[in-house]
């Protein structure tokens, strides 16, 4: 329920362009002062940018989910190639550890000094085809198996 709370609140601030942009996260977000300062350091994170040849970028989003104030950045990319095989490599280049969740693996390392989650998942937006890659974190202990974040 809350890990498809997460790419619904993803995928709507993707196709709405509702997300946290290069100007900063939203005025009306759910953070306090320390997660609205990671939304900035998660969403620099290299692995973001790095993409399938020929995947386009489509949206940047970030900022806090409403409900449970975790810092989040990530980006949609247009692309129908295997991308999970993509990121098992970059995201183990870019320091991320494999970190298998209860239905999917994710990774994880320490961003801003904090715990974060590193998640790549397909999705469609307004018709359009591609793969969501997302950083999550919590100033909190993470639950055991990622939890939301994962």
């Amino acid at each position: 329920m809350r890990r498809t709370t997460v790419a619904l609140v993803a995928a709507a601030l993707v196709a709405g362009g509702l997300g946290w942009t290069v100007a900063g996260p939203p005025a009306a977000s759910g953070c306090d002062t320390a997660e609205e300062e990671l939304v900035p350091v998660l969403a620099a994170e290299p692995v973001l940018a790095a993409h399938l040849t020929g995947a386009v970028e489509r949206s940047r989003h970030g900022g806090c989910l409403a409900d449970d104030p975790f810092p989040y950045a990530g980006r949609f990319y247009e692309s129908g190639g295997d991308y999970a095989a993509f990121y098992a490599r970059a995201a183990v280049q870019e320091g991320w550890r494999p970190f298998t969740a209860a239905q999917r693996t994710c990774y994880t390392k320490i961003v801003g000094g904090v715990t974060a989650f590193l998640s790549v998942a397909a999705h469609e937006v307004d018709g359009v085809r591609g793969y969501g890659i997302d950083i999550a974190a919590t100033h909190e202990p993470p639950p055991e198996d990622g939890g939301l974040l994962c």
